[in-house]
């Protein structure tokens, strides 16, 4: 089971007061061969973003704890859970209307692509880590890419650093 984290703050339940800024959890799902599992996401009428690559999740529902939130997230996006939840690796404050605090969290691919089911956007790709930053990306993506190309770069055994 992907069930437990040992994270302290993803246990927690957030507020989603209209006091507190709305919490948002992204996965950074990843294999050993340094790519990343982004989503493009749909050009319907309403949506953020359109046509953008972005990770995968959403907003955190009342009662809601992050790692619960990103767990179903993924199953409602991908129609499984492609690895365990691991620790939250960093967070990323969007200041739009409404404020949201996004919280993102490694993903370790255990299963085969064919397991993964796009439920939605309109595309979904491995990326090798390099090629990230020739993407369009989502602001969020765009503004941690560093964070996110060095976590999985050091997580697969890169020690260089590079990008």
């Amino acid at each position: 089971g992907y069930l437990r984290s040992s994270v302290t703050v993803a246990t927690m339940s957030l507020s989603t007061s209209s006091s507190c800024p709305l919490h948002a959890v992204k996965a950074v799902i990843y294999r050993h061969d340094r790519r990343v599992l982004l989503q493009q996401r749909d050009c319907a009428p309403g949506i953020l973003f359109p046509g953008l690559w972005a990770l995968f999740g959403g907003q955190v529902e009342a009662g809601e704890n992050l790692t619960s939130a990103l767990q179903r997230e993924l199953i409602e996006e991908l129609g499984c859970l492609p690895g365990p939840v691991g620790d939250e690796l960093y967070q990323w404050a969007w200041r739009g209307e409404p404020s949201v605090q996004n919280h993102y969290f490694a993903v370790l691919c255990e299963v085969n692509d064919d397991a993964l089911d796009l439920l939605e956007g309109q595309a979904m790709s491995w990326f090798p880590i390099e090629v990230l930053q020739d993407l369009a990306l989502t602001p969020d993506v765009r503004a941690t890419l560093a964070q996110l190309t060095h976590f999985v770069g050091r997580s697969t055994g890169d020690q260089s650093g590079r990008r």
